[in-house]
């Protein structure tokens, strides 16, 4: 049997399809080495960034709608014009902390999906003095969060007999990037924000500060 000679056209189209094949290759190969690594550092900074703001939009929306409930977080115990204890409104705290959560993981959710991350059309090159040029492209991320909350309390004088008592929360977000290019990377957030302030008329008792989670 004689085998069959291939037109030129068919030579054409093979030796079109083993370049097509191995530029795709080798284009593939330096998009996972390079490319990738670089656009991982852009999408972890940017998604830090953006832990922060949503956990910053759920602190705001504490304050606006609960305004005043704040300041009940503390009972101040009185003895004679002295101030005798403080104790932790157990409820307020536990309300504050259950709503501060939810909004920012929901905040998290939403901003990873519409608002996204972007790097310049340069950064796909893989080259650091390109990094900056091009358009900026623009593709949502998945991710998930968990969001913890912790109070603290402090003091600090305010002048003759009077001490202004501090009440902050700080937003712990522990943050999995998962996609786009299967980042895998956990990044860690801390923000705190002072929620209230009380200022006290008369001695404070010796006190070192409690902390509540």
């Amino acid at each position: 049997m004689c085998r069959r000679k291939l037109t030129p056209a068919r030579r054409r189209v093979r030796k079109y399809t083993a370049v097509f094949l191995a530029v795709f290759i080798v284009f593939t190969t330096y998009f996972e080495l390079a490319v990738k690594a670089q656009l991982k550092d852009v999408m972890i900074r940017q998604m830090q960034t953006l832990s922060e703001q949503g956990v910053t939009m759920a602190v705001e929306e504490y304050l606006a709608e609960n305004a005043g409930s704040a300041e009940q977080m503390c009972d101040i115990v009185y003895d004679n014009g002295s101030v005798a204890a403080i104790s932790l409104n157990a409820a307020a705290v536990n309300a504050a902390k259950v709503f501060v959560t939810e909004r920012a993981q929901r905040h998290i959710d939403e901003l990873a999906e519409t608002q996204g991350v972007s790097a310049c059309l340069g950064n796909f090159t893989g080259l650091v003095f390109l990094s900056s040029f091009g358009p900026p492209i623009t593709f949502p991320v998945e991710s998930s969060q968990t969001v913890s909350c912790e109070f603290s309390s402090s003091f600090e004088g305010a002048g003759v007999n009077q001490t202004v008592h501090h009440i902050a929360i700080t937003v712990y977000v522990d943050l999995l990037i998962n996609n786009p290019f299967r980042v895998g990377e956990t990044i860690s957030t801390a923000s705190t924000f002072e929620i209230a302030q009380t200022v006290i008329v008369g001695s404070v008792p010796t006190y070192s500060g409690w902390r509540e989670r």
